[in-house]
């Protein structure tokens, strides 16, 4: 499948295919045939709701989909091509320019842990209803496929396929800014609400940017496994703890303002910093309309 990805960079709209029909809608229809199947043989033996082994089991389902439809359509682009005579695209190599790597590793959790602090007034102000607590209190119990879904397997396959693939087409379609932001989007949106979408959303930001600037896709499974992995351990510390507690709820008013500061500050200065020193990607890899 390697070779056949070489041919293949979806755009916007194929994008958007992938998300919306082939891996929500989809991979729902999939995922609940599995579950009636499965309980159909033995009853009672998965939920749909996703709890202790459902989770580990129902959240891989809808890649399924999408890992058949992206390799149908990448080696029908390298038949084509092979018929046609086109190269393939561009592939830049994975690089931290004159970052060095343990500086990178350490810089990633700060990244991760002074955005959700800068972000937390955006993302408190919306009331969460009961059935959304009871989902994130399930994404978040203290158990080991819950770990595996939570932390492994949705970082590994969603910066697969939003960053991968969907932000690795768009880049050689669009100017990078708007393929960054419409792979957050996108990225937002298959977390299914808006009280997920939202830090999503801005969290694609900062991932994709990272993406665009390194080409690195074990840079982006690192930050959105530190991400999922602190909310984790904070619900192993703190199993009483709302699902819907803000930090500045958590931390105290003076106690929050005062890491708010200190995180815009460290945030900017990290951006900053890597912004110099990272490997330079080109803004043009092909031809591409700025409007």
């Amino acid at each position: 499948m390697k070779k056949y990805l070489d041919y293949y960079r979806p755009g916007l709209g194929e994008s958007w295919l992938i998300m919306l029909a082939i891996l929500l809608l989809g991979g729902f229809i999939l995922s609940s045939a599995v579950v009636f199947v499965v309980n159909l043989i033995a009853p009672g033996s998965i939920s749909a709701t996703g709890t202790g082994w459902s989770t580990a089991i129902l959240y891989p389902i809808p890649f399924i989909l999408v890992f058949l439809f992206v390799f149908l359509r990448a080696r029908n682009a390298y038949q084509t091509a092979l018929v046609s005579g086109r190269s393939p695209f561009p592939k830049p190599s994975s690089s931290l320019g004159k970052v060095p790597f343990l500086v990178f590793a350490v810089l990633i959790p700060v990244l991760v842990v002074t955005l959700s602090i800068i972000m937390d007034p955006l993302t408190s102000w919306m009331k969460m209803p009961d059935f959304i607590k009871d989902l994130f209190e399930k994404m978040t119990e203290n158990n080991f496929p819950t770990f595996l879904a939570v932390v492994i397997a949705a970082p590994l396959l969603e910066e697969w396929l939003v960053r991968k693939i969907a932000l690795g087409g768009m880049l050689q379609h669009m100017a990078p800014w708007k393929a960054i932001m419409w792979s957050a989007l996108m990225f937002g949106v298959i977390h299914g609400n808006p009280w997920q979408a939202i830090p999503a959303f801005l969290m694609g930001c900062l991932f994709g940017w990272v993406y665009y600037r390194t080409r690195s896709y074990w840079a982006c499974v690192s930050l959105h496994a530190i991400n999922n992995g602190i909310s984790f351990l904070l619900a192993y510390l703190f199993p009483d703890l709302p699902a819907d507690m803000s930090i500045r709820a958590f931390l105290g008013d003076q106690p929050y303002f005062i890491s708010l500061g200190i995180s815009l500050v460290l945030f900017f200065a990290v951006i900053y910093y890597l912004h110099k020193k990272l490997a330079y990607i080109p803004v043009k890899e092909t031809t591409y309309e700025r409007t």
